[in-house]
């Protein structure tokens, strides 16, 4: 009996889900950014996403920024696979999964107009700073620029 009421105490682990992509997601994300985020916009034929997801996962500017690490994925829409996004190992190392919802073009201009697609798109995110956008691999001195930067420099 105490057991059972030991384990009714314990407060349930939210479930992971993937969360929808849509025209008022990027906003919002960034509206309601309360400490630095790394956001990786990628497909699930990225050859290059898995390393970059890895890598931005283990920065120890990420884990100094205690910094949320964010996948959106451009080639799926939310339920039609999240299963087997969730189970990837390389969304695994992500701290919240969105997969778009929308026409893709649309959602793309929305988050970057100059932006074409290609991945891993990477946006650099601190509270009262514009985005630091990186195509491609940040480089340790993007990553450095941005633990530095703080709100209104």
């Amino acid at each position: 009996m105490a057991a059972g009421l030991l384990l009714a105490a314990a407060p349930a682990q939210a479930k992971r889900q993937v969360e929808a992509f849509d025209s008022q997601a990027w906003a919002q994300l960034q509206a309601s950014l309360k400490t630095p985020a790394l956001v990786v916009f990628s497909t699930t034929d990225c050859g290059h996403c898995p390393a970059v997801l890895a890598q931005l996962a283990a920065a120890p500017e990420r884990k100094r920024q205690r910094a949320p690490l964010i996948a959106v994925v451009m080639d799926q829409a939310p339920g039609e696979d999240d299963s087997g996004l969730l189970a990837n190992p390389h969304y695994k190392r992500a701290d919240r999964v969105f997969a778009f919802q929308g026409q893709a073009a649309a959602l793309r201009y929305s988050v970057d107009p100059g932006w074409r697609g290609i991945t891993p798109y990477i946006a650099l995110l601190r509270p009262g700073r514009p985005v630091q956008w990186v195509l491609g691999p940040p480089q340790a001195e993007d990553l450095a620029a941005w633990a530095r930067s703080r709100p209104g420099q």
